[in-house]
């Protein structure tokens, strides 16, 4: 689930945490680099590439609709990118896949991404495992939820197994999070971030 805080408050005191305004009816697109060394991610329309640190999500970008090239190295991906929606591409040994985020403007609440990328099912959960979060996914997908505002702390399960815990966050009205669980050598690694906008161009 995708807001910008560009669309809550303009004048909130803690402007700072808060994005460039894109046009109506853009797309966004942003990178999951899960690959071991930081990338440079070039994308039609913009100038500028975008450098992503090895195991981290980019910033979100946006484009006018339409299609657009994608690359990374000698790799790329043609995209036909709608309005309104938002996508993140993983690159992972070398190869790129597009997953579709899903996209709202609610600035009452809080949104909650989990993207499961590892080859175990996992579901998000309270701390405590005790209330589900986000359902169980597979491999490579991702599902949302809105919540009111609330400091909160998740983890990952695979059914009452505990695979990853995330810690407490105060999730702001408005705003948008990521939770993202990954393979890390035997285990798993957590990251989450508050998603924001990159406006370089």
């Amino acid at each position: 689930m995708l807001i910008f805080s560009s669309l809550a408050t303009a004048q909130d005191a803690n402007a700072d945490l808060y994005d460039a305004v894109a046009p109506a009816d853009s797309a966004y697109i942003r990178v999951l680099n899960l690959s071991d060394i930081s990338i440079e991610v070039g994308l039609t329309s913009k100038t500028r590439s975008q450098r992503v640190p090895a195991g981290q999500f980019g910033g979100y970008r946006f484009v006018p609709p339409g299609s657009h090239r994608i690359s990374i190295g000698e790799k790329t991906l043609e995209a036909e990118l709608k309005a309104n929606t938002a996508s993140t591409l993983i690159y992972r040994d070398g190869q790129l896949q597009l997953l579709d985020d899903a996209f709202i403007n609610e600035p009452r609440r809080a949104q909650i991404a989990f993207y499961n990328l590892t080859g175990t099912d996992a579901t998000l959960k309270t701390a405590d495992g005790q209330h589900t979060v986000v359902d169980t996914l597979g491999q490579n997908q991702t599902g949302s939820r809105m919540v009111n505002e609330v400091k909160i702390g998740f983890a990952a399960y695979q059914g009452e197994r505990l695979l990853a815990s995330y810690e407490e966050l105060l999730l702001r009205k408005g705003r948008s999070y990521s939770y993202a669980l990954m393979p890390d050598a035997s285990g798993y690694r957590a990251v989450m971030l508050a998603n924001s906008i990159d406006p370089s161009e």
